[in-house]
């Protein structure tokens, strides 16, 4: 796009959603508009950024925005894609964690490339974790050699469900449902980044998902998973919602060392095995918003990213193909708990 000012609509203003309206903020992007469904958020993101709001998207013509940003709840984002596609906008979703939406954006790329045509817009799932500084950090270390060969790994994310977002009651937020569970919006977004650092993709998955706590939810609150890729690294990994303590802990077994990272530790430990020692790394914080606890320089990094693309820069570098197979280990795993059997995929 040759023209550098565009114009933004961002469709859902909860924590996320002001969250996007900070990056583009930050990026220099003025003329944003925001829609939410809840006027208490609408008057929210109107009273504490001073952008313009709206309470009906018939309000807005196709020449209102340029860009749409979708950050509602994962099960609301198809209504919001047909919108963009519809309208030729383009998009960017965050951790697309239902199959809704899908076809018609395939639907519309297999139109262009039966016709030979390359699609004029750009459409962006989220891939935030792959900006996150000590991923990235890791990322040198393992291109770098310094692990040799990456055999296997465990991975625990956990963190109690109610600290989400303790401004508000989980139960009735949608990460407490059985379709946009916690737990189920956090595999694929996870195994992103995680399959960013092996370079390779799951092939195979054996696992249990479930309900064990007393939290009060349909939801799943704990998934285990045993994993296969491509390039016959094994792992095993763990996201709940139960965990008092949390945890974003990463072991990585190498057959040069072993490199582990706890996100709270805000260190990389690097045992080599040639020398018997361990290397402490310390990883440089970021900068988190009041009330927030993921800092917002990812956040910013990604944004940026897909701001870049729209405007005729490099190409976004995760797609909707991509997020697809992801979402198919999703579907795999549970598949797998409902059978107790191994899914080849």
């Amino acid at each position: 796009m040759k023209n550098n000012k565009l114009k933004f609509l961002i469709v859902g203003l909860g924590s996320m959603g002001k969250r996007r309206i900070r990056n583009l903020r930050f990026l220099g992007e003025r003329q944003l508009v925001g829609f939410d469904i809840s006027p208490a958020r609408r008057e929210e993101a109107k009273a504490k950024y001073g952008i313009k709001i709206v309470g009906n998207l018939k309000e807005l013509s196709g020449k209102d925005y340029d860009v749409v940003i979708i950050s509602t709840p994962p099960d609301k984002h198809g209504d919001y894609i047909r919108l963009a596609l519809k309208n030729k906008k383009h998009f960017f979703v965050e951790h697309p964690t239902s199959d809704d939406g899908y076809s018609d954006i395939f639907s519309a790329q297999n139109r262009l490339v039966a016709g030979g045509k390359k699609s004029s817009i750009v459409m962006a799932p989220s891939r935030t974790l792959c900006y996150y500084r000590p991923v990235k950090m890791i990322k040198r270390i393992l291109d770098q050699g310094s692990l040799g060969k990456v055999l296997a790994f465990q991975y625990h994310l956990g963190q109690y469900l109610s600290d989400w977002h303790p401004y508000e009651d989980y139960r009735q937020v949608y990460f407490s449902k059985k379709a946009s569970g916690a737990c189920r919006e956090m595999l694929p977004f996870e195994l992103i980044w995680l399959n960013w650092l092996l370079g390779s993709e799951v092939s195979q998955i054996f696992g249990l998902t479930g309900k064990i706590s007393d939290l009060e939810m349909p939801a799943d609150d704990i998934l285990l998973a045993n994993l296969k890729y491509k390039n016959g690294i094994l792992g095993n990994l763990m996201i709940d919602v139960i965990s008092r303590q949390p945890f974003r802990t990463l072991r990585l077994l190498g057959s040069d060392g072993v490199l582990t990272w706890e996100k709270f530790d805000s260190v990389i430990k690097l045992f080599k095995a040639r020398s018997k020692k361990t290397e402490i790394i310390p990883v440089p914080k970021g900068h988190p918003a009041a009330g927030y606890l993921n800092e917002e320089e990812m956040y910013q990094d990604e944004i940026k990213a897909f701001v870049n693309a729209v405007k005729g820069g490099p190409a976004y570098p995760h797609t909707f193909v991509d997020n697809w197979r992801l979402l198919k280990v999703l579907f795999a795993l549970e598949k797998s708990g409902r059978t107790g059997k191994k899914i080849e995929l």
